[in-house]
């Protein structure tokens, strides 16, 4: 399959950036243990949420980035007998005139794609830390597309460090979580850019 060189060059220096992509405040290390305390509503979820997505942006000199948790189940696919493939959450923004940023959004979906349960307080944190670091690949790191690399991987565990909730992130012996995809560019279509968490059933089983 051919690559085009810009492609090529956005995935060697995703698989580069090993590093702590901020450094994050003692007050997003506590926002981060506070979503981790939050009750199973979406509504405090996504407002504490917020919080910890402003603070990271503050600490990295990043634009705004709106954080949306729906009530909803996750967006799945099913082949009528098994669940196949799930959407934990997605990052997504829109480029304004001059190349600014018109916005940036991540949403988180709530509920399981089957049994619509609610998900794990450390399953939203892994899913909005994920998410973020594609809002640091866009716009701190300035590629033009945010590949799912083990440099990729590599960062989102150094930030779950420095925010001293590693644990959130279950082990995987390639050094990717497991219930996220671990290859694959962010979807790019017209001024818009788009890039989710998913979870295959190679990766993770279950229902959902």
């Amino acid at each position: 399959m051919f690559v085009r060189p810009t492609s090529e060059a956005s995935y060697r220096r995703s698989q580069l950036a090993t590093g702590l992509p901020v450094r994050p405040t003692a007050v997003a290390r506590g926002l981060a243990l506070r979503v981790l305390d939050t009750g199973d509503t979406a509504a405090e979820r996504e407002r504490i949420g917020q919080h910890l997505v402003d603070e990271l942006n503050r600490a990295g000199g990043l634009p705004a980035c709106q954080v949306v948790v729906p009530d909803r189940p996750q967006v799945h696919r099913h082949d009528g007998r098994r669940l196949q493939s799930k959407t934990y959450g997605y990052y997504s923004f829109r480029s304004g005139p001059q190349g600014s940023l018109a916005w940036a959004r991540i949403r988180i979906y709530h509920r399981t794609a089957i049994q619509q349960r609610v998900i794990t307080a450390k399953v939203f944190l892994n899913t909005l830390l994920h998410e973020w670091l594609h809002h640091y690949d866009f716009h701190g790191l300035r590629l033009p597309r945010s590949y799912h690399t083990s440099g990729f991987f590599a960062r989102l565990r150094a930030l779950a460090d420095a925010l001293e909730v590693g644990f959130v992130l279950p082990p995987d012996p390639d050094g990717a979580p497991a219930q996220l995809e671990k290859a694959g560019p962010a979807w790019t279509g017209g001024e818009g850019v788009r890039s989710g968490a998913r979870a295959a059933r190679n990766h993770r089983g279950g229902s959902g």
